[in-house]
């Protein structure tokens, strides 16, 4: 019994084996026109366009990229003199479109002006959609977005996950005919490392299928109270001094104002460095008082004492 145990484990192994190979060559075709690794990580990303104007466009529409499976990711730095309001319409603007943010975090800068910093979830068909609207309802600094396809790594995965399946099975069903104790472990052994394989498996495609659902768009709103400028033209000679005054000017008027704002922050240890200050001179010029009175030459009381008589 023993020996015909460890001939259907050999027989198992090597179906395995057998079925791997077959499911890694039957995955579903990448698109038309790209070359792709067997590692998901070294899959190139598919090209997006992107013009002057911060608009993302969507991949080009290629009927072989309808079915494949393609992770889109976004990147945005936006700038607003009005934050509440504009804060408030990135909020609504997310919900109408059915995603969540994912993280956010606000902080108050020295300034006094406001930053967020978030990560938003949309459906990935409003991806398109929703980076050209944030890009119309703020002042756009920044803008970037990517488009990756994973349709291979994806299909590995699931080949992979099925024969992982078929394994667990058929050692279950070698386990429930076992009658020798050595035989048991070895088998309970190989089912849990199938399990744990199942397992890690299953959870890279709920991975795959989260960033395939759902395109991810990083974004930052800054609050200023004046947008920078994004020139289509080259600026001539005086448009660049007018401009390198302009910019003297009001960076001036930050550092004065931070400058400001640090003294009054700091109004503690200036007034005690004051005092110090105070206390100081008083001290070197009393110090100063007294070495003349000790250099001055003493008055007699009596101017004739030391005259002879007559």
């Amino acid at each position: 019994m023993k020996k015909q145990i460890s001939l259907l484990l050999a027989a198992l192994l090597l179906l395995t084996l057998l079925v791997g190979c077959g499911g890694s060559g039957s995955a579903k075709p990448a698109a038309t026109g790209y070359a792709y690794d067997t590692d998901a990580s070294t899959a190139p990303e598919a090209p997006m366009e992107q013009d002057s104007k911060f608009n993302i466009t969507a991949v080009v529409a290629d009927d072989a990229l309808r079915d494949a499976k393609m992770i889109y990711r976004a990147n945005i730095d936006l700038q607003t003199t009005d934050y509440e309001t504009s804060e408030a319409a990135i909020s609504n603007l997310v919900r109408s479109f059915g995603g969540y943010f994912e993280s956010r975090s606000l902080s108050n800068r020295s300034s006094g002006y406001r930053y967020s910093d978030c990560t938003v979830r949309v459906p990935a068909e409003s991806f398109e959609s929703f980076c050209n609207q944030v890009g119309e309802m703020c002042h756009v600094v920044y803008m970037s977005s990517s488009a990756e396809n994973i349709t291979e790594a994806y299909y590995d995965t699931d080949s992979r996950l099925k024969t992982a399946q078929i394994k667990l099975e058929r050692l279950q069903n070698l386990l429930a005919n076992a009658d020798n104790m050595a035989d048991i472990i070895t088998i309970e052994s190989a089912i849990s490392e199938t399990e744990y394989e199942i397992e890690s498996l299953s959870g890279t495609l709920r991975r795959y299928d989260a960033l395939v659902g759902y395109a991810t768009i990083y974004m930052t709103l800054s609050e200023t109270y004046k947008l920078s400028e994004n020139s289509a033209a080259p600026l001539t000679f005086g448009q660049r001094v007018s401009r390198a005054l302009s910019d003297g000017l009001r960076d001036a008027g930050v550092f004065f104002e931070e400058l400001i704002i640090g003294l009054a922050g700091m109004w503690v240890f200036v007034l005690v460095a004051a005092v110090l200050v105070v206390l100081l001179i008083r001290a070197v010029r009393k110090r100063v008082l007294r070495k003349k009175k000790k250099d001055e030459p003493s008055s007699p009381e009596n101017p004739n004492h030391d005259q002879p008589q007559k």
